[in-house]
This record gives C-alpha cells, sequence and structure tokens, in this order.
C-alpha cells in the first residue's frame, strides 16, 4: 500500500488502524459495500 495513489478503506469497526492511513473511508460491512457498488455499476449501464 505504501506505493497507492489511493486507499480506500472499508471496516465495520470506526477505529480500525487502517482509516488513519485511508483517503476515503467507510464504516460498514464490505459484503454490502461492494453489492451496492456493484448495483449502482449495473444501473448505470443500463
Amino acid at each position: 500500500m505504501k506505493d497507492a495513489e489511493l486507499i480506500i478503506a472499508v471496516n465495520t469497526d470506526a477505529g480500525a488502524p487502517i482509516f488513519s492511513v485511508a483517503d476515503f473511508g467507510i464504516v460498514d460491512d464490505a459484503t454490502d459495500v461492494l453489492e451496492a457498488m456493484a448495483e449502482a455499476v449495473r444501473k448505470r449501464k443500463d
């Protein structure tokens, strides 16, 4: 991750250490986030 241009963290624990280095953070279950993102992509394709 040290060479990453963008870090997006998804974790159910708002105090997770990854959030201190992430550019963007989402406090939620990763499965739920990915399902919502996939649905948004499907809708844009229509």
